[in-house]
């Protein structure tokens, strides 16, 4: 009888343990397909929000390209503009076609609305590669273009927003499913050892894939954001100074236009007396006309062909001035590492005789020796301060120039650079960064075009120049400078 119960109760636990076995395998079976099914989830709604970003992003360099070549009619902002509209439509079929993921936010609108930005892109540019550069960007000042970039922004910014709601839910999902089936592991024991350990390995790599998943989802989030962010701090920033150097040039060339153009008609006027004089042809001429042709050989003439050379000369200094900051603007940079001690000591060498002159001194602070960028643009910068310190420095006073090169933060370094002259007014401090604008008595030579050209050149290497001033004073100019410019190209690239 003992045996026959022994034999029961081991039945009964080989039936009860078959049965906790099927019962473990088809739960787990189960919890694996929905777990399966949801990470498959995860990936088509990650797919959804990459080609949401990427399509916005193209739709943003389309709009850089596009207000670039307006402004500049410079073709090499054709070919981001040509690249950009080559990844528009793959991007957004793709975005149609995720037939798993819930989709885009207003699918039909949204097609309509890409389409129309890219015809007014195009059509701007087909007005200004045709010759009618004001009618391109008459299209541009109608805001029909900036309102349907707007309004795509928000739908696909609620596409990005609900793909990474979903995203949350399902990661929730699966991590409940993930503790469900450890439970159910724990209380099969020993009979299912081999079938949990093999569930367990299944676990541990879609856990794995799942944080990768939820930290690429994290990264990319941050990455979006602040490269929207940046981008349309950026385009503000750039709407900005086109607008401003827009009224600078059409301002500051206007008046030696205006100038060659009065003198023009002072020609035609002192023409009439030379011609009547001239052109006789035996007839007798009054000594009235003999007198008003010799006063405009003599006077008119040569006064007005040398205001228009003044003109001219002026125009030219003008557009050169406009050329030289463009190129530097195209340059290719070249991070190299640069000993900031030997570059600043060397720049400060240069206009060691003329402190001199002044029974002045200059000193340098070294708190920072090296960085990686580019070694001209940081010459030139620091040559130009150095200079206006000198040119401006205020009459009987020895000049006292210092440079100061400090660490700001991880990523940057700020070099100082410190002077005792004649300081900028306070609502000046603005305006002495302008193309062609100039502060205080106007009695040294120059175009104004060289603090413009320091801040072409911080901002091309990642950088910027900021201005700290009393009226007869001082200044201090600061240059902000990335320490790796390496990781400034590479943040453009991305």
């Amino acid at each position: 009888m003992t045996i026959r119960i022994g034999r029961d109760t081991t039945t009964w636990l080989f039936l009860l343990g078959a049965v906790l076995i099927a019962l473990l395998a088809a739960s787990a079976t189960y919890i694996s397909i929905r777990a399966d099914r949801t990470f498959q989830a995860i990936v088509e709604e990650r797919a959804t929000r990459r080609h949401a970003a990427d399509l916005l992003s193209a739709l943003q360099d389309i709009e850089i390209g596009q207000r670039g070549y307006l402004i500049t009619l410079d073709p090499t902002f054709l070919e981001p503009y040509e690249a950009a509209l080559a990844r528009i439509q793959p991007e957004l079929t793709a975005l149609e076609s995720n037939e798993t993921s819930a989709g885009i936010v207003g699918g039909e609108e949204l097609s309509g609305l890409v389409r129309r930005r890219l015809e007014i892109a195009a059509e701007t540019i087909t007005q200004a590669q045709a010759g009618t550069v004001e009618a391109g960007r008459a299209i541009v000042a109608r805001g029909e273009g900036r309102a349907a970039m707007d309004r795509i922004r928000e739908l696909l910014t609620e596409t990005i927003d609900r793909s990474d709601a979903r995203n949350v839910q399902a990661i929730d999902v699966q991590h409940r499913l993930n503790q469900r089936l450890q439970l159910l592991s724990a209380v099969g024991g020993v009979a299912a050892l081999l079938l949990i350990g093999a569930a367990v390995l299944v676990l541990r790599r879609q856990i794995a894939a799942l944080r990768r998943a939820e930290e690429d989802m994290r990264r990319l989030n941050a990455t979006l954001e602040e490269r929207v962010e940046q981008r349309t701090v950026d385009l503000i920033a750039a709407n900005q100074e086109v607008q401003r150097f827009a009224y600078i040039v059409t301002h500051d060339l206007r008046a030696p236009l205006v100038n060659i153009m009065g003198f023009t008609s002072e020609l035609e006027a002192a023409l009439k007396p030379l011609q009547a004089y001239v052109l006789a042809d035996g007839a007798p001429v009054s000594e009235s006309d003999i007198r008003d042709a010799r006063t405009a050989a003599a006077e008119d003439l040569p006064e007005a062909l040398e205001f228009i050379r003044s003109s001219t000369r002026k125009m030219d200094g003008l557009i050169n001035a406009i050329l030289k900051i463009s190129r530097d603007g195209r340059r290719e940079l070249r991070p190299v590492p640069v000993d900031l001690e030997a570059l600043v000591r060397q720049s400060l060498d240069s206009v060691q005789h003329q402190i001199a002159e002044t029974g002045g001194e200059a000193d340098l602070s070294l708190k920072v020796s090296r960085i990686v960028s580019d070694r001209l643009s940081l010459e030139q910068a620091l040559g130009n301060l150095l200079d206006n310190a000198v040119k401006y420095s205020k009459p009987g006073r020895p000049l006292k120039l210092s440079v100061t090169v400090r660490p700001e933060g991880r990523r940057m370094v700020a070099i100082e650079v410190t002077d005792n002259g004649r300081g900028i007014r306070a609502e000046d401090h603005g305006r002495v960064f302008d193309l062609f604008r100039r502060s205080g008595a106007q009695d040294k030579p120059g175009e104004g075009i060289g603090l413009a050209h320091v801040r072409t050149l911080m901002r091309n290497i990642g950088g910027e120049i900021t201005l700290r001033s009393v009226e007869g004073e001082g200044a201090t100019f600061t240059l902000h400078v990335p320490t790796d410019l390496r990781r400034v190209l590479d943040e453009v690239k991305a």
